[in-house]
């Protein structure tokens, strides 16, 4: 449990270390470009780097007026990028050609505007659908941009023929480097959220099998000796007058079961507080005898016959021995419930590399009352998951002449179970 929460931490530390390839709001981006176009702008204007090309605009007010307008639609433009990157990237170069051709200097066409419409395309589109637009592109700036006048070398014109393509070529792995990351962010992402999914899931489960075995367990050990005392204890009550003996014994084996269960409930509290020390031990198959002896005051007769070989007990798993021992206090205890003075027989046997465990009573006659307490149903439940989590089978009841109830359980000596013994003290 411990294990699974610091997962999840990290999970979530992983969050929020990791970079974000993501596109925040989809008009922020433009606006940047547009005041990157506008410092881009002036510096340019100011070194000198476009000639006179400053004092034209100052002197003409109406191209001023175009270049703003062309500038804010290049950027109303951008915004709708995500959902339309084709139309978003020829309309840039439409006007970026319209700007290039009535600017005095046509480099200052050539705006961030301009470059962040090629990258855009190139995160958001693959294939034919990347290149085509990508080609009008480029050969609208070069048919616009490139000196084919008088002045214009085959050396100046392969020059910036070669610059041109080398900024679209830059502009595009910029736009797939961006793509790949982002599409590994949100893969990486996703499988954090199916891992923490499946974590979340494990531990739903292991916290749903642990009430289980906390809630079988405190049955299989309160319900046997609490319903024995309170048995042993109505049985004296009838008798305190008329035979105290018996009844002065009675209250003993009371009194024993009360501490048997007080005992038992502490050593169920003890497994589940956290702890440096040693687990009390479980009871095994050799305890059975003990349970039986224990259980015969409540009973007109038990006959057991429990092998005790210690070789054959040793080599049997301690949770297939203690699921022995739990149902067959259970099977005792439901007898003792639902009839009364009944006689019992309990064996437990080796058959073939597995336990086989057997408790049968005999049946009150027709007529009688069956049970002193509605309970809750979960003895026999609670007895077959065990039985099934070890890999065994348990059937339980009446004989076909109504006369017997036998519980019958066979269990693999090695335990075919993925969980670890102590899961089921």
């Amino acid at each position: 449990m411990l294990g699974d929460s610091r997962v999840l931490g990290f999970h979530r530390v992983l969050r929020t270390l990791r970079p974000s390839w993501r596109p925040r709001n989809p008009v922020v981006l433009p606006i940047e470009m547009l005041l990157a176009t506008l410092v881009y702008a002036g510096f340019q204007l100011s070194t000198g780097m476009v000639g006179d090309t400053g004092d034209e605009l100052v002197g003409s007010p109406p191209l001023i007026a175009v270049s703003v307008v062309a500038l804010l639609a290049m950027t109303a433009v951008t915004c709708v990028r995500r959902s339309f990157p084709v139309t978003a990237y020829l309309s840039v170069v439409a006007i970026s050609v319209a700007l290039i051709l009535v600017l005095p200097d046509r480099t200052l066409g050539f705006t961030p505007l301009y470059w962040f419409a090629i990258a855009a395309l190139a995160i958001r589109v693959t294939g034919p659908r990347l290149f085509a637009p990508i080609a009008v592109g480029l050969i609208l700036d070069i048919a616009v941009s490139v000196d084919t006048g008088p002045g214009g070398t085959i050396g100046v014109i392969t020059e910036q023929i070669a610059n041109l393509a080398i900024n679209y070529t830059v502009l595009i792995a910029l736009g797939k480097y961006i793509a790949r990351n982002r599409a590994q962010e949100l893969e990486s992402e996703a499988a954090l959220d199916r891992a923490e999914l499946e974590h979340r899931r494990r531990l739903d489960e292991t916290l749903d099998n642990e009430r289980k075995t906390m809630a079988r367990e405190l049955h299989d050990v309160a319900a046997h000796h609490l319903t024995g005392m309170l048995i042993q204890a109505k049985a004296s009550k009838t008798l305190i007058t008329s035979n105290p003996e018996q009844a002065r014994e009675l209250l003993t084996g009371a009194i024993g079961h009360g501490q048997r269960t007080l005992d038992s409930l502490r050593q169920i509290v003890g497994i589940l507080r956290p702890s440096d020390t040693d687990r009390a031990p479980q009871p095994m198959i050799s305890d059975i005898a003990e349970l039986i002896e224990q259980s015969r005051i409540s009973f007109a007769s038990i006959d057991a016959d429990v092998f005790g070989d210690a070789d054959k007990i040793s080599g049997t798993d301690s949770a297939v021995q203690l699921t022995c021992y739990r149902i067959v206090q259970e099977s005792l205890s439901n007898a003792r419930v639902h009839a009364p003075n009944c006689d019992v027989r309990v064996e437990v046997c080796d058959r073939l590399s597995a336990i086989e465990v057997t408790v049968t009573n005999t049946m009150p006659p027709a007529g009688s009352e069956l049970r002193e307490s509605p309970g809750q149903g979960f003895g026999i439940p609670g007895m077959r998951e065990r039985a099934a989590l070890l890999g065994g089978t348990l059937d339980a009841g009446l004989s076909d002449d109504r006369t017997t109830w036998t519980v019958r359980a066979r269990l693999p000596m090695g335990g075919m179970i993925s969980r670890p013994p102590e899961l089921f003290v």
